[in-house]
């Protein structure tokens, strides 16, 4: 199970599919916004060309922030928590034959 009650406020990684931690509030009651890690970037793949080789624009990386909600839309909209899969019901053709006959009406 997990360590958060579905009515927490809780900072997600969509990338990672973890929780960072609980929102924590400012004065005036809105949330603070958690800034994300910069990705990292490998030095061999920098130095390769392009595919469609078009021209490479540096720009400053644009801030990006954890998405915030309470637990239980976070579990659900980023699968948090893996759910238990209910196992497979399959019955060969021959089977499925021989109890429609005894029985018209079956699971």
């Amino acid at each position: 199970m997990s360590d958060y009650k579905d009515d927490d406020f809780v900072y997600v990684d969509p990338r990672t599919k973890e929780v960072k931690g609980i929102v924590e509030w400012t004065k005036d009651g809105n949330a603070k916004p958690l800034l994300m890690e910069e990705r990292k970037v490998d030095p061999e793949a920098e130095n390769t060309e392009p595919k469609d080789k078009k021209p490479i624009i540096n720009r400053k990386p644009r801030k990006q922030y954890y998405p915030w909600g309470s637990y239980r839309t976070m579990k659900k909209l980023y699968k948090l928590e893996g759910k238990e899969k209910e196992a497979e019901r399959h019955q060969t053709l021959d089977g499925a034959i021989e109890k429609s006959l005894k029985e018209p009406f079956w699971d």
